[in-house]
């Protein structure tokens, strides 16, 4: 016959191991939810690196807007007065192709672009004017064109009135664009 502390003794070990089981089962539970979460997340991570790049481009010319989200895969349609990172299209003596640039769309695929003297025409409405020197005094030499703007091309400019962009050296294509500023600061 089992006596009150033998009693006693098995009942606290009961308890405890009944009590350490549950922490168990809780501590289980804990480990798979931070397992479940852990997957959620790579795969949120994954599918936003895939389509989504965050970057700092050369935007001096678009006030205030330096590091841009972009999204890699957003339709290249529609793109009037948003902004599009780009590698520069040719070398100058300014900057050299390739560079990472971000600019404005202001003449797009499908619309008469036209200059006259060193002023330019997106369907006959003034987008800009190029000027006669660069910020430093050197005279600039600006873009010529008149006609429809070919498919998948864009006429770019930034803010600023010293921007080195599409009225001096011409159209982005499709393949120098790296995507399109959906988030901007």
């Amino acid at each position: 016959m089992e006596n009150v502390e033998t009693k006693t003794l098995k009942s606290s070990l009961r308890d405890y191991f009944e009590e350490r089981k549950g922490r168990l089962k809780t501590l289980g539970k804990i480990a798979l939810a931070s397992l479940v979460m852990f997957v959620i997340v790579s795969a949120a991570i994954s599918f936003i690196t895939q389509r989504y790049t965050f970057g700092v481009f050369i935007t001096n010319s678009i006030f205030t807007k330096t590091d841009v989200l972009l999204d890699k895969e957003h339709s290249l349609e529609n793109l009037r007065d948003k902004i599009i990172a780009f590698d520069f299209p040719v070398d100058t003596k300014y900057y050299k192709k390739g560079t990472p640039f971000a600019k404005y769309v202001k003449c797009e695929s499908g619309d008469f672009l036209e200059s006259v003297g060193n002023r330019f025409f997106c369907n006959k409405k003034l987008v800009g004017v190029a000027l006669p020197t660069d910020s430093k005094g050197i005279p600039t030499e600006h873009f010529s064109f008149k006609g429809v703007i070919p498919k998948d091309t864009f006429f770019v400019m930034g803010e600023n009135l010293f921007s080195f962009d599409s009225r001096y050296w011409g159209f982005v294509t499709k393949e120098n664009i790296k995507g399109v500023a959906i988030w901007s600061f």
